[in-house]
């Protein structure tokens, strides 16, 4: 009797274990904002205009604090848009490319680029938009500053600031108010400045020879995990060893590590591994719509085929072949303009 007390004992926790393990393994995946793919393959894209963010059509330029950032679907403008990402996480796609965008993100978007927002998760950021040919009128030494750093973009896939510009850039933004995004007594001065300063840290971090010495321990391991978002490695790492690969290259703890990121980019190390093997699975069927499921689906890094089916209902709310056949079309039929526009709401 108290034999088969105890084994029934030993298998009720066992069970317990097991489903505690299960519910552990797959909590990151149930925890992910899921990706609206219809929103980056749209087949138009909108034309967002000055008099939805534009407060005064006077003005040359205008800020607007996206805190949090929404779903946006597939769009341009006709002013020109500077971005920094202040915390949380999102997944961009631009240039029929998807990417992760993370916090110490800087970008500079031309009014012709197309892109959209079909993934964010207490995306917080910073715009700065602006009418190009204007701005450069007014102000004539804005031009070198402008071209200075669209050269840079082109030339690096992805923009990161270090810490020491990350954390002005945060505080900058953390002092603006409704009165200066409404009032025309400071909204144009408070933009030109921020937008100045915006340039001018950028450029010195990556134009300069050596880095500024932090010496607090905790400003010192977010100026390395600054470095992790902005190493091109951290893309190809698709799972927990191979972060931890990319985590030591930067001297930095994991457990440090495991910290911070929750903190700063509102992702857990296994979420981030998730991220990082769809957008390459989405991107290599950019690439080669054609291409077999099973061959993007082990190039992407996922362990198999089931679970990578298992993810993509989760994080898409489609199965793989739907997902599949969306790009297929989307390719197919490149978007066109839309003659609606995103005014004013």
């Amino acid at each position: 009797m108290w034999r088969n007390l105890t084994t029934g004992i030993g298998v009720s926790f066992l069970r317990m274990r097991c489903s505690a393990l299960c519910q552990t393994r797959h909590r990151g995946e149930e925890m992910l904002s899921p990706l609206q793919l219809d929103i980056a393959l749209s087949n138009q894209i909108i034309k967002v205009t000055r008099s939805r963010y534009f407060h005064n059509l006077w003005l040359p330029i205008q800020i607007s604090r996206r805190d949090p950032q929404p779903h946006f679907p597939l769009h341009n403008h006709d002013f020109d848009e500077v971005a920094y990402i202040m915390k949380g996480h999102g997944i961009t796609f631009m240039g029929n490319r998807f990417q992760l965008l993370l916090p110490g993100n800087v970008t500079y978007l031309r009014a012709e680029d197309t892109h959209a927002y079909p993934m964010v998760d207490s995306l917080r950021l910073l715009n700065i938009f602006f009418v190009h040919d204007r701005l450069i009128e007014n102000f004539p030494k804005l031009k070198s500053l402008v071209e200075d750093f669209h050269a840079l973009q082109s030339s690096n896939s992805q923009l990161f600031t270090d810490y020491t510009a990350y954390a002005r850039l945060k505080s900058l933004a953390d002092l603006l108010d409704v009165e200066t995004f409404c009032s025309d007594d400071y909204s144009e001065y408070t933009a030109m400045a921020h937008l100045v300063e915006f340039f001018v840290l950028v450029l010195r971090q990556y134009q300069r020879q050596e880095e500024f010495t932090l010496t607090d321990p905790e400003q010192l391991a977010r100026n390395k995990i600054l470095k992790i978002f902005a190493d091109p490695a951290l893309a190809q790492a698709k799972c927990r060893k191979e972060l931890q690969e990319v985590v030591t290259c930067h001297t930095l703890s994991w457990r440090s590590f495991e910290r911070i990121l929750p903190e700063m980019a509102g992702l857990t190390p296994h979420e981030m591994c998730i991220c990082n093997r769809f957008i390459a699975f989405l991107n290599l069927l950019m690439d080669q719509p054609d291409q077999t499921l099973e061959e993007a689906c082990i190039s992407a890094g996922f362990s198999d085929y089931r679970s990578m089916s298992r993810n993509c209902r989760q994080f898409l709310t489609l199965r793989p072949k739907e997902v599949q056949n969306k790009i297929m079309h989307f390719l197919a039929n490149p978007p066109s303009p839309s003659e609606m526009q995103l005014t004013r709401p």
